[in-house]
């Protein structure tokens, strides 16, 4: 149930955005009170551990920050890494086989008139 509902809640790629700055910035406020650090220094902390990057230049040296680490790492690489990717691709993978509705009203109209013509030849 957990699964059906994030996936309605991150349907496109602005929402998953959403969901990446959201756990930026709770992280950031975590890891803030945690290390006793300036949100902003925090919030860089977040960004270049959310991305792997990971400079070194702060880094956590309380449990509670190296437990806000440990999460933010996997949450973005095994939560929103995958949203991003599985969004791309289905942007990227249309079916281009499948009939608009309208080219689907065409085809009706193109068989109706084929059948009126059929039985008016086989009328003859």
């Amino acid at each position: 149930m957990a699964v059906i509902k994030l996936r309605a809640a991150t349907d496109t790629l602005k929402e998953v955005a959403a969901l990446y700055v959201g756990l930026l910035l709770v992280s950031a406020t975590l890891f803030a009170w945690f290390e006793g650090r300036p949100f902003l220094d925090s919030l860089y902390w977040a960004a270049t551990t959310a991305t792997s990057t990971g400079y070194g230049d702060i880094s956590a040296k309380t449990l509670g920050g190296m437990i806000v680490s440990v999460a933010l790492m996997h949450a973005s690489i095994f939560v929103i890494a995958p949203l991003i990717v599985v969004r791309l691709i289905e942007r990227l993978n249309e079916d281009r086989h499948e009939f608009t509705h309208d080219e689907q009203e065409r085809i009706l109209a193109t068989l109706s008139r084929l059948e009126e013509r059929l039985e008016r030849i086989e009328k003859r």
